[in-house]
């Protein structure tokens, strides 16, 4: 959509970070979209499937925006093109911009779901996708069989990917959410533990619970070391001997080895596994909320607004 209109001149600060002045007469949202993409993806043929130029076309609009900033923009270094000084510096700010035109516009246009193309884009961790994402996908192509979904992982830059329209939201475990970010709690969640189901330990009591070596998920939106807590606050301490970063590549560990495992109880029903004895955690924890994160600027999208509809109708059904 916003490949095809055309600004005459754009209130954008160009020339402020800049060493030449830039005229913006000669910038239109086509170039813009461009450059947005270009400094997303750093790769030409990548920036150019994503707002559907070929990659001669994208080159092409590469050398213009080159030649209008006066700065490479993009740099190869070995196999790799890198954002310059100004194209890291440009990108929040492209990004920004493109995103409030394509939410006024699409606020004001409305969202059908049964006619719509639009590619939405979430965060989540694999907790949250395992028990969320099967059913999400089932309604959206239900409702929506033309929308496409987009889930990436949870990363450092969260805050601001929402904040620039790069995520119509997030789903996990956040401990500060503060304004003008927005939070929901979709489900509450609590924990097992797992160990093979021929473990030589018996019954999982503390004692052998703290004897056992464990295997921990040091997962982004898991939780603080909520286990490590609590053991703590009775002056315990457990021994970890590995940590993975995935959920659903933990029970298959566990299977063949004698480590113990706790996990979210919701895992579990997508990581099924006979080999595997589920038992009750030999210690209170408390249970944690998974939350659905946006940005305050999407609730003006009607689109975003629906996904999020979707996301909550979901997690109701869980």
């Amino acid at each position: 959509m916003l490949e095809r209109l055309r600004l005459g001149f754009v209130p954008f600060g160009l020339g402020r970070v800049c060493s030449r002045q830039v005229n913006l007469a000669a910038v239109d949202l086509n170039l813009l979209v461009a450059l947005d993409a270009l400094l997303r993806e750093e790769n030409v043929t990548v920036a150019g499937q994503r707002v559907g130029l070929s990659q001669p076309a994208m080159s092409h609009a590469l050398a213009r925006l080159r030649e209008l900033l006066g700065d490479e923009l993009l740099v190869r270094t070995g196999r790799r093109m890198h954002r310059t000084a100004l194209g890291h510096q440009l990108m929040p700010t492209v990004r920004r911009l493109i995103s409030d035109l394509e939410a006024t516009l699409l606020s004001r246009r409305g969202f059908e779901p049964s006619t719509s193309q639009r590619r939405f884009r979430i965060a989540a961790n694999d907790h949250a996708g395992a028990v969320m994402l099967p059913a999400l996908f089932a309604r959206l192509r239900s409702a929506a069989p033309g929308v496409q979904l987009d889930v990436l992982p949870q990363g450092d830059g969260l805050p601001l990917e929402l904040a620039t329209g790069e995520l119509e939201g997030a789903i996990g475990t956040f401990l500060d959410v503060a304004p003008p970010l927005v939070d929901r709690v979709l489900f509450r969640e609590g924990f097992a533990c797992v160990i093979r189901r021929d473990h030589p330990i018996g019954r999982l009591t503390l004692r052998s619970y703290l004897e056992l070596d464990h295997l921990v998920i040091a997962s982004p939106g898991y939780g603080p070391g909520v286990v490590d807590f609590a053991l703590e606050a009775r002056g315990l301490a457990r021994r970890v001997a590995m940590r993975v970063p995935h959920f659903l590549v933990a029970p298959a560990i566990v299977a063949r080895t004698d480590l113990v495992l706790t996990l979210p109880r919701r895992v579990l029903a997508v990581a099924t596994d006979r080999r595997l004895r589920v038992t009750k955690p030999p210690i209170p924890l408390s249970d944690f909320a998974v939350q659905l994160v946006w940005h305050r600027r999407s609730d003006s999208d009607a689109g975003a607004t629906w996904l999020r509809e979707q996301i909550i109708a979901c997690a109701r059904s869980l």
